[in-house]
């Protein structure tokens, strides 16, 4: 994660360390006159501790480096581990053939120990310095790690056995009471070169990482290698200055190489070692609020279901009831404790449970979480059992959870047994209302055919023996012209009102309809309304299509008068099409003009008395009744009935269809 260098909490530590650091070893490198007074009396003890507490550190870095991931190693921290054991190695080579060990006492044993240090440093400079360009990680295999890790021991056996059994091949680096060579002083500024790059670089990315907490792969804290870099780097320069091996340098520059041990420790092993216990500190002190969080949201959850109205049972995939709320307990008439671990075929009706299993089985099978119980399209409601052996209905809802490869499904529910009732009471008082309405429009029906009759056949003809009569007085010569003309305007009114009845009486109840059957009223009834509005109309239809009972025909030319009527009146249209088809089972027709349409809000008014009057006709004959309309593009009414079966037409011819119902009519 990036951050500037002025948010990074020790980085002004770490300047601050470094500008003392080169404070004082400037003031030391400058007053060489003044230390060259402090002589180190037994210097082999002090070398010898500060050179194995340094090996002991390396050798940690090693074990935490080699260890800390398990097998899933990065290539950085196979190198990193193998590095420091090399230089340990090599460190305990030098420190045991120091000056004043036992069978070590000559100058040649110096140069082998001078050899094993130049090594050792650089194994750990060019470790630093590649480690400071940061560069991308791999993982490595674990016979990978091992084939490094044996090449370089073999390697650093190889070097070791250079040192001690051919020291004469490599360049001389030390020389009795002259002391160290240029050779050896030429790779000391080698080294401080290398460490100095290394702590810029390190300093740079200490400026603008921050130090990773994942505990995934090897961690690397930046400004502690700086630190050590820089200690190493001033730690050769005493290294090059000094000449007696009792000169207070030597002791200065294994304390520089010590501190920086413990920062390339403290960079490595204390970041790797403790931020997986931190890590794992937070952890717990994050389990434990999601404990205490769960607890809550536990407790909430229970009171909710507790107070829940509705009933709520989780069951398992055996059907074992594993939580049941109280209402739910209630509404089967148990207490909670009575039910819990109970089988849930004791709620469920005998002949009900096997199907009952399956049904939930497949559900859970599915794949979909939740879904509403039942078939029933507008209650989806079951069946239950109460603990008095009452059935009653219930609306439910199921839903399933997978809970450590465990099916449970959970149950939500409402007794709807005074719903169900008043449904069923709304749905007959619906049936008797409608069966009513079919009785009430056959009533008018048989009345306006019965007044059209007796208009046509009485009334009609009174006025036309009226008319004769006349006709008659017309012919006597002894009428005045002034009666003459009186007479003929008796006659004008007299056609006029005949003409007028037959009008009325048509309208009532059409003679072609009684006469010609549906067909010919329908044409009757397309040439009128033509010549009368004005407007086109087209009748398609097959005459044997049309050959019905009464009852139908009387409704289906109702339903087209009144179609042509509300077209007249508002659809201010100029074509009208009637169109009649037919299969086995159905007659369908449609009336579509071509004017102004109808408003949504005008088809759902419940005071459209001439849609309402064509919708209750077509359901009382069980049929389908539809309207299509766009604003200024027309309106389109389609109609589907049924074929009545031949003992239903008969009833209906016959009267009692409608007798039958003015009866239940009476009995309610």
């Amino acid at each position: 994660m990036s951050s500037s260098g002025k948010h990074h909490p020790n980085l002004n530590r770490a300047r601050l360390l470094a500008v003392l650091l080169i404070f004082f070893s400037l003031a030391g490198w400058m007053n060489q006159a003044f230390l060259s007074q402090f002589i180190v009396s037994n210097p082999l003890p002090v070398h010898t501790l500060l050179e194995t507490v340094t090996i002991i550190i390396f050798t940690s870095v090693f074990i935490v480096c080699w260890n800390a991931f398990g097998s899933t190693r990065k290539i950085s921290s196979v190198i990193l581990a193998v590095a420091f054991l090399c230089t340990a190695i090599l460190g305990f080579a030098h420190a045991i053939s120091f000056m004043g060990m036992p069978g070590f006492d000559t100058a040649i044993d110096m140069h082998k120990s001078f050899s094993a240090w130049l090594a050792s440093r650089a194994i750990v400079a060019a470790t630093l310095l590649g480690l400071a360009f940061d560069p991308e990680d791999a993982d490595i295999s674990q016979s990978q790690s091992y084939a490094i890790l044996l090449s370089a021991l073999t390697g650093t056996a190889l070097w070791a056995g250079l040192i001690f059994f051919f020291p004469h091949m490599i360049p001389l680096t030390y020389v009795e009471h002259l002391g160290q060579t240029w050779f050896k002083v030429a790779c000391e500024v080698g080294l401080i070169g290398i460490n100095l790059l290394s702590a810029y670089l390190f300093y740079q990315h200490a400026s603008k990482l921050e130090t990773s907490n994942s505990a995934e792969h090897l961690h690397i804290n930046r400004l502690p290698l700086f630190l050590a870099s820089l200690l190493l780097a001033v730690s050769e320069v005493y290294f090059c200055i000094y000449t007696e091996t009792n000169d207070l340098n030597i002791v200065l520059g294994h304390l520089m190489q010590l501190m920086a041990a413990i920062a390339i420790y403290r960079s490595m092993v204390a970041v790797n070692i403790h931020t997986p216990y931190a890590q794992l500190a937070e952890s717990s002190k994050q389990l434990e609020l999601s404990t205490e969080e769960l607890r809550i949201e536990r407790e909430r959850l229970s009171r909710m279901i507790d107070t829940a109205i509705d009933g709520i049972i989780t069951v398992n995939e055996e059907q074992k009831i594993i939580l049941i709320n109280p209402a739910a307990a209630g509404i089967f008439g148990y207490e909670v404790g009575q039910l819990e671990g109970s089988s849930l075929d004791r709620l469920i009706p005998m002949r009900h449970r096997h199907a009952h299993g399956s049904h939930v089985k497949k559900f859970g099978e599915t794949g979909v979480t939740r879904r509403k119980m039942g078939t029933h399209y507008e209650d989806f409601y079951v069946t239950g059992c109460r603990a008095d052996g009452e059935e009653f209905p219930i609306e439910a809802s199921i839903a399933h959870q997978l809970e450590n490869g465990k099916r449970f499904y959970t149950v939500i529910f409402r007794d709807i047994t005074d719903r169900k009732i008043a449904k069923e009471k709304m749905a007959a008082y619906h049936e008797e209302l409608s069966q009513l309405s079919g009785v009430l429009q056959s009533i008018r029906e048989e009345e306006r055919k019965h007044i059209a009759r007796e208009l046509h056949d009485d009334l009609g003809q009174l006025l036309a023996a009226l008319r004769m009569d006349l006709s008659l007085l017309q012919r006597d010569n002894q009428l005045t012209a002034r009666n003459e003309s009186t007479i003929q305007s008796m006659d004008q009114l007299i056609l006029s009102a005949i003409t007028t009845l037959r009008r009325i009486a048509t309208d009532l109840r059409p003679r072609a309809l009684d006469e010609g059957g549906l067909y010919f009223a329908l044409q009757t009834l397309q040439k009128e309304f033509s010549q009368r509005h004005q407007i086109h109309c087209e009748l398609i239809a097959d005459e044997e299509q049309l050959i019905l009972d009464d009852a139908q025909s009387t409704a289906i030319f109702r339903i087209v008068q009144e179609s042509l009527t509300n077209v007249a009146r508002h659809a201010q249209a100029e074509t009208v099409h009637i169109e009649f088809s037919e299969t086995e089972t159905h007659l369908k027709f449609t009336i579509c003009d071509d004017g102004r349409g109808i408003e949504e809000e005008d088809i759902r008014k419940t005071r459209s008395f001439g849609l309402v009057g064509m919708r209750e006709r077509v359901k009382a004959m069980h049929g389908t009744f539809t309207v299509h309309s766009n604003t200024g593009e027309g309106t389109c009414l389609s109609i589907e009935l049924p074929r009545l079966h031949a003992d239903h037409e008969k009833r209906m011819q016959t009267g009692e269809f409608h007798t039958m119902l003015i009866q239940q009519d009476l009995k309610h």
